[in-house]
């Protein structure tokens, strides 16, 4: 009896806990998917009353969204390629004890974790490496992380020595045994560290925030941040009728709407891509767990 009141009160839980997730992102999604104007009137939950797509016509008509969404996958596509070349080069380095000054290297990558710089520190810096209203900003900063680098290089501690051995025997050089053998065998924390970094670039906006003027290089996140604050959307509503007069329905479409389409737009490629990495992402977060 006490394990069936148990499991009971697991099941329960864990169905509030679904319920409490999921309710604010259906939400959103009824409330894009519904008529604007009945919106406003309230009683939106998980399904829209009155179904229509001019809310998406609406935020797509917006030039900035589309030139934005360009900047933003790109940076995302770059950004995430870049830092795992490095950090798994810097990790497969690290790895090996016989590198000439390991420790001293890890102490002195050690360092920035506890003390970094401040916001107009790191301003001057990048003044001064030209990466203001530069694309590179969102790129080069970015590209390496020691935390990362220190998953990696834990992850190939559990790759045999033995397969090293044997790809130089047969003549493989360093580079060789890095592409061809480590990357392959890694690919589930490389997968892992992948969907880290990529999140990281698809949500960031406050880098767009400090070093961007230029809005040809505004990314999707800072273009979200500003039409959920914005005071007045109205003037949005008619900047957007300005691009292709007479498709904007104003009856149908209002501001609330407008931000909760525009919420979807933003967040819906990563839901996507995510269940295509799950079972790396799984298996990358349980090596190092459990060891034989």
């Amino acid at each position: 009896m006490s394990e069936k009141v148990f499991d009971a009160f697991n099941v329960c839980a864990m169905l509030l806990l679904c319920a409490i997730t999921l309710y604010p992102f259906l939400n959103v999604l009824a409330i894009a998917l519904n008529e604007g104007s009945d919106s406003a009137l309230g009683g939106i939950t998980i399904f829209p009353r009155d179904v229509t797509i001019e809310n998406f016509k609406t935020v797509f008509q917006n030039k900035d969204l589309l030139q934005a969404g360009v900047i933003t996958i790109s940076r995302t596509l770059l950004g995430t390629l870049l830092s795992l070349l490095i950090t798994s080069l810097a990790a497969y380095a690290l790895s090996k004890k016989k590198l000439l000054g390991r420790s001293a290297i890890l102490v002195f990558m050690t360092i920035p974790m506890f003390i970094g710089g401040t916001l107009v520190s790191n301003f001057i810096i990048m003044h001064d490496l030209h990466l203001l209203n530069s694309f590179f900003v969102y790129i080069i900063p970015g590209a390496f992380s020691f935390f990362n680098m220190i998953i990696m290089r834990t992850y190939f501690y559990t790759i045999p020595e033995s397969l090293e051995e044997s790809a130089r025997i047969d003549g493989a050089s360093d580079v060789t045994i890095f592409f061809r053998i480590m990357l392959p065998l890694a690919m589930p924390m490389i997968a892992a560290l992948g969907l880290f970094i990529g999140v990281g670039h698809w949500n960031d906006f406050f880098t767009n925030l400090l070093y961007i003027t230029n809005a040809k290089l505004n990314t999707l996140q800072f273009i979200l941040m500003r039409i959920v604050k914005s005071q007045d959307m109205s003037n949005f509503l008619d900047e957007l009728k300005n691009y292709k007069p007479g498709m904007t329905n104003l009856r149908q479409v209002t501001p609330q709407s407008i931000r909760n389409a525009t919420t979807v737009v933003t967040v819906f490629p990563i839901i996507v891509i995510y269940p295509f990495l799950q079972k790396y992402f799984i298996k990358g977060m349980m090596i190092g767990a459990v060891k034989e």
